[in-house]
């Protein structure tokens, strides 16, 4: 099994940071499976290699970047700031 990384708390698809307590993945192969907030990827399903990655963003950019859980958007929230956020590997 990996070990944890910091990079692991960022959505791979849309850069949203989550809680150092509750990774995505909690390491390079064991991810939570849950849905992320901001773009509505499937950690460990849509996420899992970089095409789908990849792919998945584009999709995503191209249908608006609209929040799949619009509740949870922060009122600052900055698309542009988020997206530097993804790790190198993944963009």
């Amino acid at each position: 099994m990996a070990s944890y990384k910091p990079e692991n708390n960022f959505c791979r698809a849309c850069g949203y940071e989550y809680p150092i307590d509750n990774p995505i993945w909690f390491d390079d192969e064991s991810p939570s499976y849950d849905i992320c907030s901001c773009c509505g990827v499937q950690f460990g399903y849509e996420d899992d290699d970089y095409e789908g990655v990849v792919g998945y963003r584009k999709h995503w950019l191209r249908e608006g970047a609209k929040w799949f859980s619009a509740n949870r958007r922060p009122k600052d929230w900055d698309l542009k700031i988020q997206l530097k956020q993804i790790p190198d590997r993944w963009k």
